[in-house]
């Protein structure tokens, strides 16, 4: 994964150094974002494995922090390319950012609420 993530940060910099946004028909924005969402959940994904291995006082499998922390990573990543992408079309403003933030937050709260409900429906 570390090796995967640093192809995609080089990638994300060759697509920086090469392509011009001003004479650029779409796929450059394209493969702009795209290589930075790859990269972005690459570099958050060996980070936070890392600090879950390392701090966490559940013997879990190597695996299950694995999952969990390239699920994390999917998301965050997604959420700061989706806000970068709306900044570059100019869509992004105060409003919009505070309703999105509240729209996760809210989400997170209904999946937290939905697995412990599910794991106290499976002790009784």
């Amino acid at each position: 994964m570390l090796l995967g993530t640093v192809f995609c940060w080089i990638s994300w910099v060759f697509v920086i150094i090469n392509i011009d946004p001003f004479q650029d028909s779409g796929i450059g924005f394209t493969f702009f974002y795209f290589s930075l969402l790859l990269a972005l959940i690459g570099t958050i994904s060996v980070i936070s494995f890392l600090l879950r291995n390392s701090f966490s006082k559940k013997n879990l499998p190597m695996f299950r922090h694995i999952q969990k922390s390239f699920k994390d990573s999917l998301i965050i990543s997604s959420l700061i390319v989706l806000m970068l992408f709306l900044q570059g079309q100019n869509y992004l403003n105060s409003w919009n950012v505070i309703i999105f933030l509240f729209a996760i937050l809210l989400g997170v709260i209904f999946l937290w609420s939905s697995k412990n409900n599910n794991e106290n429906l499976n002790l009784k």
